[in-house]
């Protein structure tokens, strides 16, 4: 069995801001290091976290030690669990190799390069940097570098940063790059044979009454004989009582190198993982042992899920063969993922069970180990971006380290069962969409076979997508249905033509608040907070223009100021959300709101600030996501004589049983609050899983009312209220009032 020394603790660093210190054939900064003044920096952290907030660019890490004994028949390896986000590496003056990615751990084998019992110098150069186009980037770091939602650089938007380009100086552009060594080191000391990594995959088969499962070894040999190996393998249940399930123990010959070998084993009645709303998220253990003359050389144990995940042409998502509505979210923890923790996730995750959220989606990057392991615990769905945002280099060297990445990405977290599905890209570009876009989405398929790919957040189509639109003419007949991204209210029309789309499956939709002003105290200076000092506002991410286009003016105060913003998103969301909910399974199958927790101290659409203080909006979508929903649709056309009023009452259920002997109450109010129209109607059978209109009516009222409220309740067969709601009314506007995202010319 190995043995590892921790590396953990206080390195030394030196910054490289000009990249200049490996720029001869001596190589100073290795092989006269002693001549350098460095620092001390905390590792495992970025180093932005860590004492260096404004550097950017190359630092230089330093870690000296004292290796143990090698023992016989073993091996030393230096292992990184990862680095943000280019690094080389240098042991005793010998180059080790460089690694891409801020995302997984590597590792390099220094056997031989090693001082045992004496000292080490450990060099690491860590590279990371501002990309100088940001519509063109080199690096895939996606939503951890490059979102609207991050520190940017903008002037006051005069369009909407949905059409960015290059040479559009009001588009943000990124201001801060995470860097550093940000997870653990440590010299592990292992036999030469061991295990190098494990995959599960199980395939259900026989209407899910049994699975086979099978377990993918990789094996390094780093002896320079051939050695005979016993492979043990036996699944066993993680989070329940049950039966252990064991292998057969299999006899390998493996010659110096690599081997792949896969065993196969038979569950049968397996327990299978559900999402926390269809059942119990049962989870197994794969261990899997490395065996030679009775000597337990190497072992791993990984915690998997027995589940299917498919998903339809109409992005009908199915969890073991049962059809599951999405209501979810968008999230990234935080910039620096080096300050999150298992607790910290934990309070996310709790929340977004308190939200009735059954998805989230990682934007556009990986949270930790974790994040990951705790939605498998407890049922939550992962919508898993790559690392990719907007656009990027379109040349073959890019691209083929995109793939590299890509490939890594999706084998790093193909254990987890709570990932259901990938997507290749978020808001890619022309220029991406049929080159780099075409490469992620053959990688991600020849890497994973179990769950649906996707290869654009932005556009969902039946079968192939498009591939461009020639004229906006084109874009118009396409979006109403497949757009999924649905900014109404905030980039692009009315908060109130909601019922006006109907897409396949909403990817982001929202709009921006302020946070309390405990938390506004927190980041902006009083003096830049009130009245507002618009460069530090949107310095935050604040879009002012879009503000006063769909708000108006600013008011007198500060108070007012976020009341106004925080209703209006609470709005936003209520609208919207019970509209597309409305039309569950009527082309609409899941929804994820834009987005979850600010990723740092910022005035942007999340509805929980960065110290995790909840704004209105997210009591707002609870109760838009709860399981059971009473929900009121209705317009106002205006005649000469009288106003025509039409009313639908509409009951949403996501629970799995049939309700039964319910009743349905409302009534239309006048805006006196005098009730004009009172009604009553029954709801004998509410389906499972449904979405159902149960009463219409058309009343005619005096044509001097303007704005009408409907207001109800829904009541069980023992006559407790179970859910009520309310809905203004207003004026029906026609097709041609309605300003849609082609009209405005955004989306793409």
């Amino acid at each position: 069995m190995h043995q590892e020394l921790n590396l953990n603790g206080i390195w030394q660093c030196l910054p490289d801001v000009d990249n200049v210190l490996e720029g001869s054939i001596e190589n100073q900064i290795v092989y006269a290091s002693n001549d350098m003044i460095w620092h001390d920096i905390m590792v495992p952290s970025h180093w932005q976290k860590a004492g260096f907030e404004d550097h950017q660019g190359v630092m230089w890490y330093r870690k000296k030690f004292n290796a143990p004994e090698k023992q016989a028949g073993t091996c030393f390896y230096l292992y990184f669990g990862a680095v943000d986000y280019f690094s080389e590496t240098w042991l005793n003056g010998i180059y080790l190799g460089a690694h891409e990615g801020d995302f997984d751990s590597f590792q390099f084998n220094v056997t031989d390069i090693l001082h045992e019992k004496q000292d080490n110098e450990l060099i690491v150069k860590v590279t990371s940097t501002i990309d100088n186009n940001p519509e063109r980037k080199a690096i895939a770091k996606g939503g951890l570098y490059h979102w609207d939602c991050l520190p940017v650089r903008q002037e006051g938007l005069k369009d909407c940063p949905e059409v960015p380009s290059a040479a559009n100086a009001q588009y943000p552009n990124p201001l801060i790059n995470p860097g550093g060594i940000w997870q653990g080191v440590r010299l592990l000391q292992k036999s030469a044979a061991n295990i190098h990594n494990v995959r599960v995959t199980s395939l259900l088969q026989d209407d899910y009454e049994k699975a086979n499962v099978y377990v993918d070894i990789s094996i390094e040999n780093e002896a320079w004989f051939e050695q005979e190996l016993e492979i043990r393998t036996r699944v066993i249940p993680h989070n329940f009582v049950g039966d252990e399930i064991i292998s057969l123990t299999e006899t390998v010959m493996q010659c110096p190198g690599t081997l792949q070998h896969t065993t196969r084993l038979t569950v049968e009645q397996p327990r299978l993982w559900w999402s926390r709303e269809l059942g119990t998220p049962h989870l197994y253990q794969a261990v899997t042992e490395l065996w030679q003359n009775e000597k337990l050389l190497d072992s791993r144990t990984h915690t998997f899920g027995i589940r299917e995940i498919k998903l339809d042409e109409s992005w009908g998502l199915y969890l073991n063969g049962k059809r599951l509505f999405i209501k979810g979210n968008n999230y990234v923890s935080d910039q620096f993922l080096s300050i999150m923790n298992e607790e910290g996730y934990k309070t996310d995750l709790d929340l977004m069970a308190q939200a009735n959220m059954n998805m989230t989606r990682l934007f556009a990057h990986a949270e930790r180990e974790e994040f990951y392991s705790l939605c498998d615990e407890q049922g939550m769905l992962v919508f898993q971006d790559l690392p990719f945002q907007w656009g990027y280099r379109s040349d073959g060297e890019f691209i083929n380290r995109a793939a590299d990445v890509s490939a890594r990405f999706v084998r790093m977290l193909y254990n987890h069962p709570s990932v259901v599905l990938w997507c290749c890209h978020s808001e890619s570009r022309y220029h991406d969409y049929n080159k780099l876009d075409s490469v992620l989405l053959r990688t991600v398929q020849q890497n994973d076979r179990t769950r649906p790919v996707h290869r654009n957040s932005v556009l969902a189509a039946e079968g192939k997508l498009p591939d461009f639109f020639a004229t906006w003419d084109d874009f118009a007949d396409y979006v109403p249905n497949h757009l999924s991204v649905n900014w109404v209210g905030w980039y692009w029309g009315e908060i109130n033509d909601a019922e006006h789309y109907n897409p396949l499956f909403i990817t982001e939709y929202g709009t921006q608040s302020l946070p309390d002003e405990e938390s506004l105290r927190k980041f902006i200076s009083e003096e830049k907070l009130w009245p507002a000092d618009l460069d530090a506002w949107r310095m935050r991410g604040f879009q002012d223009n879009i503000y006063t286009k769909m708000m108006g003016d600013y008011p007198a105060t500060l108070t007012e100021m976020i009341e106004r913003t925080q209703e209006y998103q609470v709005r936003f969301y209520k609208e919207h959300t019970e509209a597309l909910r409305r039309k569950k399974y009527k082309n609409v199958s899941g929804i994820l709101q834009f987005h979850f927790v600010n990723t740092w101290p910022a005035i942007d659409w999340s509805i929980i600030d960065y110290y995790r203080k909840p704004k209105r909006a997210f009591y707002a979508v609870a109760k838009a996501f709860e399981p059971l929903q009473l929900s009121f649709a209705g317009e106002m056309e205006a005649g000469e004589q009288s106003t025509r009023v039409t009313m639908e009452a509409w009951i949403v259920n996501d629970f799995r049983r049939e309700l039964e002997g319910h009743e349905v109450s409302y009534r239309l109010l006048d805006e006196n609050g005098t009730v004009v129209e009172e009604r009553i109607v029954l709801a004998p059978v509410i389906e499972e899983d449904s979405s159902r209109c149960f009463d219409r009516a058309s009343i005619k009222v005096p044509a001097h009312h303007r704005i009408l409220k409907i207001e109800g309740e829904l009541r069980d067969q023992n006559g407790c209220i179970v859910a009520r709601n309310d809905k203004v009314i207003f004026p029906k506007r026609s097709e041609n009032e309605i300003e849609t995202a082609a009209r405005a010319k955004v989306g793409l």
